[in-house]
């Protein structure tokens, strides 16, 4: 039988620690004693965990990712799997095995966490190598990967491959920590893998080896793993974050982790932290930016230092310093009167202090970069990408990041649904709060990782949705906690987890318009956004909505869901039913009368105001009404129309992972606001617009399934373009998401010719080439036509000089209204009415704070009545 000597397997060992302690500083355990030779070829990226050198916490430093967050602690110098569970694994960010033929020694040292020997022990721990995922990125590995599994069973059996093969017995174990050693070496076109056991004397105890194992397979990434299995059940199970099975589970420790020779390859550039990602956004010369911080110690360093470096100077400087908040783990600066007309550099600065019983160590300064870009005010066109839902089945979705690089949008919005309860594994954790809390930060690292890139150096903002707090669907009750059944109404989570959602998610968005908290002290981010000369109104459409469920006539199943055939729309529309409630109504009113320093208007929410959906799910479920939906309450969705409307806005939106354009319908069709449901990033439960007839007054040649129809609440609905995904997908994991039609959505807003143009392309389109885009699109629309409502009546028409991008608003001096406001790019405008009677017309200089205003104007069938209106 071929084996690999143990003489060479311990010499092998020994120049691992030698190199690795020349590389990365003394190693903490000394060499077995043995005649020392070099593995060949010498090691050429040898790397010695540092932990030893840490002060305790949570997280376990730059160089790893931890499965999951929560059960993982650094205490004492080692780092810790306080949860009995299976396949928790620690991967090693910064090496991996490289292809090829050559060498690799590979060791840590391991126990049970608490006292006694590791016999008295449950469960396994070991070494996962060449970690490869279904996608060719290192990230996707660390969520999706496999590889070849070695290690030792609390009953002293060792194996390589599956842990059911190891022999109880083999090795005895009778103290409270082991060394396990690694070796790869080629032999014969293939490779030899052995795994040795050894006593803290060096003493060998224990050997398993593995003949022929292709080199191909071992090309991948490292880790450490407690507890080797599958850690969840599949599917619902998975979803509704149940535990997993703990039968055969121990708690590890592992310390002393050393690695080297010839495969290994260095990638230093891919430590994630200790500053893991930010966001910023610039608004009425307003900076605030949120650094995401990881779960640091008590003895860490607690601020963060936010630094600029003035143009032609080499020298940073500190501008501010901001406190990192506690649970969630975020650092935020407010910067008045920031000068918004340059580019400016700027940079984090984090200090991650290590200890060093013998001589002390200097701070270990990290710094984030980025670039603060100028407001955009002089461009002619500003556009913004609409990111929403993504499951991270493909993550860390490098390719759809690199063709959102490539358009290059101004703004990002992401919508919603940054994750899901399944992203990542393992479920969800739902208490103690500190456990939650960790998990949520878990998956909210990966939409960090995944796009801190593009947040470094320009503006976004995001707004939780429903899965972002762990609900399927979410009806905030105006911040109520849950009373019943989840479409009753309130939140799941306890109100300091859903502020920590909130603090990591929107504590960089621009000061909202009521900071007052809504029930249960939760706190509130909807408000204004000014950039580029774009006023944004960023509402939050979950939280003030009602709960259907004993406010609606039954629907003898789910709450949500309306199977009867006979249902009548009218009946769900009950009095007291709200959707964005009376506050963000009184803040829409504000900020559709409020132009300074804008040309357009947009809303930017979590999901459409209309029941579009009629299949739903992997079962193509067909529903006559779903009350997530913000077709209902029908009076309340009106309500918010007709504000919006009065601004000429268009709504931005994600959540339905139904990609459409719709121009909403309030007392007549297309008389209110077009919007843009953009299609999620990972589409993981499916919707199609499947109506029963073809609309009316669609454009020629243009798909049945687009034109005037009603939506299940009977609101009045335009189809504009909507695409469908398959009904069968192909089965990888791209092609599965692009046939679910996953995508990306960007919204240009031309300020010269007033006009908004909405695109869509598949995931796997290049946006860079003509004629990607799905089928129906682009769609442009002109400012104009956000409200289509007919004119009954007409002012006279309007001749104003002196400015050259007057707003106009007209009230109705009948009730005091305002019937709209609007910024026009002409020296005259045709103000359309809705009813004879005197109006008041107001001529609007904002930015010069100047306003003229005619009373009494009577408003008539269309004539050739002019005002001329002088600003001198």
């Amino acid at each position: 039988m071929s084996e690999l000597p143990r003489r060479q397997f311990i010499q092998a060992s020994a120049a691992l620690v030698a190199g690795a302690a020349a590389s990365t500083g003394p190693a903490a355990s000394a060499a077995p004693p043995a005649s020392i030779q070099p593995s060949q070829p010498p090691a050429t990226a040898p790397f010695s965990s540092q932990w030893n050198a840490s002060h305790d916490r949570v997280w376990l430093g730059p160089e790893y990712w931890a499965n999951p967050l929560q059960d993982w602690r650094l205490a004492a110098g080692r780092i810790e799997c306080l949860h009995a569970a299976l396949d928790r694994h620690v991967h090693l960010l910064t090496r991996q095995i490289g292809p090829g033929d050559g060498e690799l020694d590979m060791r840590v040292r391991l126990g049970s966490v608490g006292p006694g020997a590791l016999v008295a022990g449950r469960g396994s721990a070991g070494f996962r190598i060449g970690i490869r995922g279904p996608l060719d990125d290192y990230r996707n590995a660390l969520l999706y990967g496999s590889g070849l599994d070695a290690g030792l069973t609390a009953a002293g059996g060792l194996f390589i491959g599956k842990v059911a093969d190891a022999v109880p017995g083999t090795v005895a174990l009778a103290a409270e920590a082991y060394e396990l050693r690694l070796a790869v070496r080629p032999q014969n076109g293939a490779c030899l893998v052995a795994l040795e056991v050894y006593d803290a004397a060096g003493k060998l105890l224990g050997r398993v080896e593995r003949a022929g194992v292709p080199a191909a397979s071992l090309a991948g990434g490292l880790a450490l793993v407690a507890n080797f299995g599958r850690p969840l059940p599949r599917g619902k199970a998975r979803a509704a974050g149940k535990p997993p099975k703990t039968a055969g589970a121990g708690r590890w420790w592992f310390a002393d982790w050393q690695v080297a020779g010839s495969r290994l390859e260095a990638h230093d550039d891919r430590a994630f932290g200790p500053l893991l990602f930010n966001q910023y956004t610039l608004s009425g010369g307003v900076l605030k930016m949120t650094a995401q911080m990881p779960p640091i110690g008590s003895q860490d360093s607690q601020t963060v230092r936010l630094q600029t470096r003035p143009t032609g100077k080499a020298d940073w400087h500190t501008l501010a310093e901001a406190t990192i908040e506690p649970q969630a783990r975020t650092a935020t600066f407010r910067i008045e009167k920031w000068n918004d007309r340059v580019d400016t550099p700027y940079r984090l600065a984090y200090s991650l202090a290590s200890i060093d019983g013998r001589q002390g160590a200097e701070p270990n300064v990290h710094y984030l970069e980025g670039t603060i870009r100028r407001d955009p005010i002089d461009q002619p066109q500003l556009s913004l990408a609409n990111i929403s839902c993504n499951t991270h089945a493909a993550f860390p979705n490098a390719g759809y990041v690199a063709h959102v690089a490539a358009l290059n949008p101004d703004l990002i919005a992401f919508v919603g649904d940054q994750f899901y309860e399944g992203s990542g594994g393992y479920g969800i954790v739902q208490k103690p709060l500190d456990a939650a809390v960790l998990d949520y930060l878990r998956k909210w690292y990966l939409h960090g990782w995944t796009w801190r890139e593009l947040t470094r150096d320009r503006p976004s903002i995001s707004l939780p949705d429903d899965h972002d707090m762990y609900q399927g669907n979410i009806w905030g009750e105006a911040g109520g906690p849950r009373h019943g059944t989840q479409e009753m109404g309130g939140y799941d989570m306890p109100p300091a987890w859903v502020n920590v959602v909130h603090r990591t998610q929107t504590a960089h968005h621009p000061d909202p318009y009521d900071p007052t908290p809504v029930r249960q002290d939760i706190s509130v981010y909807y408000g204004p956004l000014n950039y580029g000369r774009i006023s944004f109104a960023v509402l939050a459409d979950r939280m003030f909505k009602s709960g259907p469920e004993g406010k609606v006539p039954s629907t003898g199943s789910r709450g949500d869901h309306v199977v009867d055939p006979a249902f009548d729309p009218r009946t769900a529309d009950v009095p007291g039913a709200e959707l964005l409630g009376e506050r963000q109504l009184k803040f829409l009113r504000a900020w559709a009368g409020d132009w300074r320093n804008a040309e357009m208007k947009a809303v930017i929410s979590q999901t459409v105001f209309t029941a579009m959906a009629t299949t739903h799910g992997g079962n193509r479920e067909r529903l006559r009404a779903d009350y997530d939906a913000n077709g209902w309450p029908q009076t309340g969705r009106n309500q918010a129309l007709r504000e919006i409307r009065k601004a000429f806005a268009v709504h931005i939106a994600g959540d339905q992972h139904l990609p459409a354009v719709v121009h909403y319908g309030i007392d007549a069709h297309r008389d209110g606001p077009v919007a843009f449901a953009g299609p999620a990033v990972n589409v993981g439960y499916p919707r199609w617009w499947e109506p029963d007839r073809p609309g009316e007054n669609r454009a020629a040649g243009a798909p049945e399934n687009t034109g005037d129809f009603l939506d299940h609440f009977g609101n009045r609905l335009t189809v504009l373009a909507v695409a469908n995904g398959a009904i069968e997908p192909r089965s990888g994991v791209l092609e599965m998401l692009a046939d679910r039609a996953s995508g990306l959505g960007l919204v240009r807003f031309n300020k010269l010719l007033q006009q908004i143009t909405f695109e869509c392309w598949p995931l796997l389109a290049d946006p860079t080439m003509p004629g990607q885009q799905f089928p129906g699109w682009p769609v442009s629309v002109n400012v104009l036509d956000n409200y289509g409502r007919q004119a009954t009546a007409f002012l006279p028409q309007l001749e104003i000089g002196g400015i050259s991008q007057p707003v106009v608003q007209i009230v109705d001096e009948r009730t005091g209204e305002i019937e709209y406001t609007v910024r026009v790019n002409q020296p005259w405008f045709d103000p359309k009415v809705f009813a004879p009677g005197p109006y008041t017309i107001r001529v609007i200089d904002p930015e010069g704070n100047r306003q003229r205003e005619l009373r009494n104007i009577a408003a008539g069938p269309r004539d050739n009545r002019r005002l001329r209106i002088e600003f001198g």
